[in-house]
């Protein structure tokens, strides 16, 4: 490892103090480095708060004259909820600035870059790009395809199945499987389920266990014709909450929600995509979706899942009434399967995890502006 890949590895993990909790922020996280030795760092916390460059400059104070700023994201050149990030680098008299990855907001895109340069600070670009890009992919995802990165959870059994034939699901896999997902929860900005789901499982979506959390993730339900009962936990007011319904279903709706519009496409199916797109435009970055079946199904069938998280459980339910973990009426042929990429196993004992990206999402991730 470099000088550079090893203090931008810093700024990587500085970035991941705040997961879950800066959207529809990036992650950001910066040091300033003076012959060798980290003289200030921080990262961005929230969104409203100062971003990670000033947080560093800060810390470092007279220091940062004549050092090197390292940072994941370009710096902001633009004015927010704060001043541009390359004017305080600037301010500071930072000699040069080494960046992961280009911001690719329309609001940045290069110019932050281009202010630092124009100033005369030496800059040096794409040092650990794709694991500053895979940090905030969810980010990236939003600004270049309008739609959150979306990461489907399942936990299933040997044999297939998420539930018997009653619908009881709870527990097929074990505590660190299940610490494993509070954990996602946490780095994700919300969490998605099916109405079936929400119904018989009556889960509220939060985070628990103790994790440090400031800001719990959002909770998304797609139910159509609005089952939902009103003591429902997801209704706890803990966090937002959104309902996508159909709009012929919305004139019965309670106000311990959001309700937004589920429309149909013309063969009858509901557009997903279109409930992702508002989704993002409310913020959401990285979609976590919990099930059922029958919507993780039809994500699939959309090509709208991004990242798999598949929990496999060694346990046997053996009945065909028993609930499969995936449900699609869509006829699939073999040249048609779905295939993963960088696939990896893991042991989460007594469970064995498979993650992996659908294909042509790492190609998203490697490509850099």
């Amino acid at each position: 490892m470099s000088q550079d890949e090893y203090f931008m590895s810093m700024c990587l993990e500085l970035a991941q103090r705040a997961a879950g909790q800066t959207a529809p922020n990036p992650l950001v996280g910066s040091v300033v480095v003076a012959d060798g030795q980290v003289v200030g760092s921080g990262h961005h916390e929230r969104a409203g708060q100062p971003h990670a460059e000033p947080n560093a400059l800060a810390a470092a104070g007279d220091r940062a004259k004549g050092a090197t700023l390292y940072v994941n994201l370009e710096p902001c050149s633009h004015y927010g909820r704060t001043p541009p990030c390359a004017d305080a680098v600037i301010a500071a008299g930072i000699k040069r600035v080494v960046v992961g990855v280009q911001d690719s907001n329309v609001k940045v895109n290069g110019g932050g870059i281009a202010r630092l340069r124009a100033a005369g600070v030496e800059v040096t670009m794409g040092v650990l790009s794709q694991q500053c890009r895979d940090l905030n992919r969810g980010f990236f995802r939003v600004m270049e395809c309008g739609l959150p990165w979306v990461e489907l959870k399942m936990a299933c059994t040997l044999d297939g199945r998420i539930a018997d034939q009653s619908g009881r699901s709870r527990y097929i896999t074990e505590a660190a499987a299940l610490a494993r997902v509070q954990k996602l929860r946490r780095e994700c900005d919300a969490v998605m389920v099916g109405a079936a789901t929400a119904r018989l499982d009556d889960p509220s979506l939060t985070v628990r266990d103790g994790l440090p959390i400031v800001r719990q993730p959002r909770r998304v339900v797609i139910d159509p014709h609005l089952s939902l009962s009103e003591s429902a936990k997801i209704f706890d007011g803990q966090t937002d909450t959104f309902i996508f319904a159909l709009p012929s279903a919305c004139g019965s709706k309670a106000n311990k929600a959001e309700y937004l519009p589920l429309e149909q496409n013309s063969d009858g199916s509901y557009d997903l995509k279109a409930c992702l797109e508002t989704l993002a435009e409310k913020g959401v970055r990285r979609l976590l979706v919990e099930g059922g079946g029958v919507l993780a199904g039809a994500l699939l069938d959309a090509d709208l899942v991004d990242q798999i998280y598949w929990f496999i459980a060694p346990k046997m339910l053996v009945s065909s009434q028993a609930r499969s973990v995936l449900a699609s009426d869509q006829l699939r042929p073999l040249d048609d399967i779905i295939e993963l990429e960088d696939v990896r196993y893991e042991e989460v004992l007594p469970d064995l995890l498979v993650t992996g990206y659908c294909k042509g999402r790492k190609a998203f991730l490697e490509q850099t502006l």
